[in-house]
């Protein structure tokens, strides 16, 4: 039995944060969230905060599509904001691409 799989792609992003940036990064994030739930084919873009590691943060993401996401992605690379984003990091961030088994 084939179960159908949704078209949107929910896209997961555990950054690590360097402790003495995380107020920084916290800001920095915030004043551009407007822009990330303004782009074509945003759903909803979501910043979670682990309660357990302080320094851990979460990008959760719902997409129109995977092009959408990847249009986004070229989009703050041309930016440079991808460059900022990456100069608050301890650590490689780690990316988790999902699909919603559709009901």
């Amino acid at each position: 039995m084939k179960h159908p799989i949704d078209d949107k792609l929910v896209m997961l992003a555990e950054l690590t944060i360097k402790a003495e940036m995380l107020e920084q990064f916290l800001t920095y994030t915030v004043q551009n969230l407007a822009l990330s739930r303004e782009a074509a084919g945003n759903i909803s873009f979501d910043i979670l905060l682990d309660d357990v590691h302080s320094n851990k943060v979460f990008f959760y993401e719902i997409w129109e599509s995977a092009e959408a996401q990847q249009a986004y992605m070229a989009w703050r690379v041309e930016r440079g904001d991808l460059t900022v984003l990456m100069s608050f990091l301890a650590a490689e961030p780690a990316f988790t691409a999902l699909r919603r088994i559709a009901s």
